[in-house]
C-alpha cells in the first residue's frame, strides 16, 4: 500500500465516523455501538503505536523528526500520551508475539498499557525475564480485558520476583524513608516509603484504627453533621486514624496486635520456596518466605485454609446479619480489592454484601458474601443489579435490573490463568494472619 492509498483510507474512516449520529439510539444499540467503537480504538491505537515505531526507525537513520515532536505536532497528542505511545512501540519491539497480535487487531493498546506498567513496575533487572514471557502475555491478553490482564500480570511478575525475593528484600529495607515538610497552604504534608515488614505493620494498624473511627464519624466532620459524606471518606478517616495512634504518645489509644494477613501453601511456610510456592501479602505484593516465618515467631497465629477454588467452611446462617471477623479474615485472603472486576478499591475499604439479601432471608455465610466498594454496593441496592454467585468456584455473576449486559469474573488470585505452564496455585494455601 503508497503512501497515498494509506493518507486516503484514513481521511475516508474520519469522514464515516464524523457523519455518525448517536441521539436517537436504543439502549441495545448503544451497547452494540460501543463494542464497534472499541475495535475502532483497537485499530487507531494500533496504528498510533506502528506509525511511532515507523518514525523512531527513521529518526534513527537521519531521515526523518523525532517520533515524540511527531505525536504532539502533527498527531495533535499531550507530550505524556505521546510518550507512553513511543514507549508501547519500543515494547512491541521487544515482545514480537504481542506485536503480532496487535497487529492482528486481537490485542488493544489499553492491553499493551497494562504490560508496560507492569515491566515499568517490576525490578529493572528482572524485565528481561518479563520480556521473555512474551508467549504466555500474549495468551493473557487476547483472551482478557486490559484490567483482568494487569491482574494476571501481577501474578506473573510475582512469580518472576519470588526468585529474587531475598536480595530485595535487603534492597527494599534499605530504602525505607519518611518525608515531612508544610506546603504553601499551612497544610502538614507526608511522604514515606516503606519495605513489606514495616509498611503491612503500619497499613494494618492504620486500618484497625480507622474501622474504629467508622463508628462515629460525624465527631470528627468540622460541624459534627452525621449526613456529611466526607464522614465516609477513606482518606480523610485514614487521616485521623493515623494522629489517633501517634498524636498522643504513649497516651494514644493503640489497636493492638496489628493483624498482618499472608497468603502462604504450607510447603513453603515449613520447608522454603518452591516451584509453585504461594507466598504474598493479602494486596498481593510479594512476601519474602523468612518474613513471614520471622513474622509467625513474634505473633499470634491464625490459619484459615482456602481451597483454590474458593471455598471456605465459615457460616454464621441467620444468627447473626453482619460478617464476623473471621469471615472478613476468611474473605481477605481470597480478595484483595472489591469484587467487582476491574475495581481498585482495597478489600479493607469494603463493605460486605449479603448477594441474596439479608431481608430477603439470606444467610451470613461465606458462600453468600462478597466485598463490595461504597460505589459498586450502592448500584447493586440502588440501580438494581443482580447478582449471583456460584458456590462452588466463586464465580460471580453480575446483570442489570432488566437482565441485560450479564458479565462474570471470579477472584484474581483463584483462576490461575489457563495459559500458564508452572507454577500453579496449590490446591490449599493457607491464610497465616500474623
Amino acid at each position: 500500500m503508497d503512501e497515498r492509498d494509506v493518507c486516503e483510507r484514513l481521511r475516508h474512516a474520519a469522514a464515516v465516523l464524523a457523519e455518525v449520529r448517536v441521539g436517537e439510539l436504543d439502549a441495545q444499540n448503544v451497547r452494540n455501538a460501543m463494542g464497534e467503537l472499541a475495535a475502532v480504538r483497537r485499530h487507531a491505537g494500533r496504528l498510533d503505536v506502528a506509525l511511532a515505531a515507523r518514525a523512531g526507525e527513521l529518526c534513527d537513520r537521519g531521515t526523518g523528526e523525532d517520533p515524540v515532536d511527531l505525536l504532539t505536532d502533527v498527531g495533535a497528542m499531550p507530550a505524556k500520551r505521546a510518550r507512553q505511545v513511543v514507549g508501547h512501540a519500543e515494547l512491541l519491539g521487544r515482545m514480537p508475539l504481542l506485536a503480532a497480535a496487535v497487529a492482528a487487531g486481537t490485542v488493544s493498546d489499553d492491553h499493551v498499557a497494562a504490560v508496560a506498567t507492569a515491566r515499568r513496575r517490576v525490578d529493572p533487572a528482572l524485565r528481561t525475564e518479563l520480556d521473555r514471557a512474551d508467549e504466555e502475555i500474549t495468551a493473557l491478553a487476547a483472551t482478557h480485558s486490559p484490567d483482568a490482564l494487569a491482574d494476571r500480570l501481577r501474578w506473573l511478575t510475582s512469580r518472576i520476583e519470588r526468585q529474587h525475593q531475598r536480595q530485595r528484600s535487603q534492597r527494599q529495607a534499605r530504602q525505607a524513608r519518611l518525608t515531612k515538610w508544610i506546603d504553601h497552604d499551612g497544610m502538614y504534608q507526608l511522604r514515606g516509603a516503606f519495605d513489606p515488614d514495616l509498611g503491612a505493620r503500619i497499613f494494618t494498624a492504620v486500618d484497625t484504627a480507622v474501622e474504629a473511627l467508622r463508628q462515629h464519624p460525624e465527631s470528627l466532620v468540622p460541624g459534627h453533621d452525621p449526613t456529611d459524606p466526607l464522614g465516609v471518606e477513606p482518606t480523610f478517616l485514614a487521616a485521623h486514624a493515623l494522629a489517633k495512634l501517634v498524636g498522643h504518645g504513649h497516651m494514644a489509644q493503640h489497636p493492638g496486635l496489628a493483624e498482618v494477613v499472608v497468603l502462604i501453601d504450607e510447603m513453603t511456610l515449613l520447608d522454603g520456596s518452591h516451584d509453585r510456592s504461594v507466598c504474598e501479602f493479602h494486596d498481593g505484593s510479594p512476601a519474602d518466605p523468612d518474613l513471614v516465618r520471622r513474622l509467625c515467631c513474634d505473633a499470634i497465629v491464625r490459619a484459615v485454609v482456602v481451597s483454590a477454588d474458593g471455598r471456605v467452611p465459615l457460616s454464621l446462617g441467620r444468627t447473626r446479619r453482619t460478617a464476623n471477623r473471621e469471615q472478613r479474615r476468611a474473605l481477605r485472603a481470597v480478595y484483595r480489592t472489591c469484587a467487582i472486576e476491574g475495581c481498585t478499591t482495597p478489600f479493607d475499604w469494603c463493605e460486605i454484601h449479603h448477594v441474596w439479601f439479608w431481608e430477603l432471608d439470606g444467610l451470613t455465610d461465606l458462600d453468600n458474601l462478597i466485598p463490595l466498594c461504597h460505589r459498586h454496593h450502592h448500584l447493586v441496592h440502588d440501580s438494581g443489579w443482580r447478582l449471583t454467585l456460584d458456590k462452588t468456584d466463586r464465580t460471580l455473576s453480575v446483570a442489570l435490573a432488566d437482565g441485560s449486559a450479564t458479565r462474570t469474573m471470579r477472584p484474581a488470585g483463584l483462576q490461575p490463568p489457563a495459559t500458564r505452564a508452572a507454577p500453579r496455585l496449590p490446591s490449599e494455601p493457607s491464610t497465616t494472619a500474623a
